[in-house]
């Protein structure tokens, strides 16, 4: 007798790993661009503290990163006061609704994900009377941007600039 699987067998096998692989694909970039996320607020915190520092030393806004006591990640490309990493656009003084508290009015950093069509950055203050203060906020410009932002439990509909 003949010990192989017959075509219809590895057909359902087949369709069994596509179904599977649907449900765990959206998952998986969703945790990536969770984790991506998770590393630009962190980075928006350091900068914005340094960026706190240096005004209360020279009573004025930084106006390069270079300036700022604060180690910029490897990044695709970097002027003055934008640089390029992980998907991300960071620009210094970009969010300029939200200036960083105990400056001269210095906007904060604000990362934008051009590819997904969302913002990043420290609101500093309360938004609205139905949302508390937030170390960092989200804004979309798209239906999937703003199912991101809702995503990581930090979406505001207004922008930081």
């Amino acid at each position: 007798m003949n010990k192989a699987f017959t075509l219809v067998e590895m057909l359902i096998a087949v369709l069994i790993i596509a179904i599977l692989s649907g449900m765990a694909v959206p998952n998986y970039m969703r945790s990536v661009e969770k984790a991506r996320a998770t590393e630009a607020m962190q980075l928006i915190k350091s900068v914005n503290d340094a960026a706190y520092g240096y005004a209360a030393e020279h009573n004025a806004c930084p106006t390069k990163f270079s300036k700022l006591m604060v180690d910029i990640p490897k990044s695709e490309s970097v002027t003055d006061k934008t640089f390029r990493s992980n998907g991300f656009t960071y620009i210094l003084n970009g969010a300029t609704k939200s200036p960083i508290p105990g400056t001269p009015g210095c906007g904060g950093l604000l990362a934008v994900r051009e590819q997904r069509g969302y913002k990043l950055w420290n609101p500093y203050q309360v938004i609205n009377a139905n949302t508390k203060a937030r170390t960092v906020a989200c804004t979309g410009t798209t239906d999937s941007a703003i199912k991101i932002c809702q995503g990581l439990g930090i979406y505001v509909p207004t922008s930081p600039n």
